[in-house]
């Protein structure tokens, strides 16, 4: 009788093992959650292209389609049409839509949360009174880059309306051309471009990354109506950009890091690559953060948004973020 209990016993923990291994297997088969995203090319977004080629974003059971727009307008356009789920975008921009009457859309993170720019000019400039009457280029007039450039003016004590000249000149690359080529007198730039102006030269006038000002650089969107049919893709999505962060500021990944870096950028420029890992690493804190502070930043810089009374609380869902912050400590990080 003992043997045929203990067969007995045997077959039944070979039933329950069994049963077990079936279900991870059928946990592993489950498809991943196939959205499209899309992103633009600026320094602290490289956190998501990190986060996508490191596989963060699958770890959580989601499939990428990342897709690059160039211009806010396109890109929150095609997450109102639905041909995206979330995407990665400036943060002012969101703002300016949601004020106009978009309140569909909604801001639930961030990958920089704070300047991350300087206001660096040619060699000739080595104080802010050398500016006076010169050129700085930004993007476009109205774009992050202009808000910046005019912050920068007012914190040397100059006034951006009548001791300088904004003038639009383009992206980044852009800018740098035509201020070593002479046609503007400084610019604000973000890593490695930074790095550019330290080998050249240029004398950065003003370090706005080291100052604490809160300001939505690169934000995540998505809309509300998608939040409420699929708020667990949303949540997996915030986990793994977090992971992606963890990722990006390991120096175990170092090699890793800089590689898809290159890929994002398009550059085989080592040194300007660990330029951007590094001072990213340091510049962006440990979770997508976005803060009512930074959306109430663009608001009161905003003269046309200033003067509409807005709640910065209304264009946000911190609900996601707050639940990272949670299950980030329950694991003790």
């Amino acid at each position: 009788m003992r043997c045929a209990s203990r067969a007995v016993t045997a077959s039944s923990v070979l039933i329950v093992f069994l049963l077990l291994c079936s279900s991870a297997a059928l946990a592993q088969a489950k498809p991943l959650r196939e959205i499209n995203t899309s992103y633009p090319l600026g320094g602290s977004t490289s956190f998501f292209w990190v986060a996508y080629r490191s596989g963060s974003f699958e770890k959580r059971g989601l499939k990428l389609n990342p897709v690059y727009i160039r211009g806010s307008v396109t890109a929150i356009q095609s997450l109102l049409a639905r041909e995206l789920s979330i995407q990665m975008e400036a943060g002012p921009a969101g703002v300016r839509a949601w004020a106009r009457g978009v309140k569909e859309i909604v801001l639930i993170g961030a990958v920089g949360n704070k300047l991350d720019y300087v206001l660096v000019a040619k060699p000739s400039i080595r104080k802010a009174e050398d500016l006076k009457g010169k050129k700085i280029g930004v993007s476009q007039i109205g774009a992050s880059s202009d808000f910046i450039a005019r912050y920068a003016a007012q914190q040397l004590g100059l006034n951006p309306d009548k001791d300088v000249a904004i003038l639009a000149t383009g992206g980044m690359g852009q800018r740098w051309a035509a201020l070593t080529g002479g046609h503007i007198d400084a610019t604000v730039a973000q890593p490695p471009y930074t790095l550019l102006a330290r080998k050249e030269g240029y004398p950065v006038l003003l370090d706005i990354s080291k100052q604490d000002f809160q300001y939505p650089i690169s934000a995540v969107f998505t809309t509300r109506s998608f939040i409420k049919a699929e708020p667990e893709t949303v949540m997996n999505f915030m986990r793994g950009l977090a992971d992606g962060m963890d990722f990006y500021r390991d120096e175990k990944n170092k090699d890793r890091v800089i590689k898809f870096l290159g890929e994002y950028y398009r550059s085989n420029a080592v040194d300007e690559l660990e330029e951007t890992r590094r001072s990213y690493s340091q510049l962006t804190p440990g979770l997508p953060v976005i803060t009512p502070k930074s959306i109430e930043n663009v608001i009161k810089n905003e003269k046309d948004l200033a003067a509409m009374q807005l709640n910065p609380q209304e264009v946000l869902d911190l609900s996601f973020l707050q639940k990272l912050e949670e299950e980030r400590k329950t694991r003790g990080r």
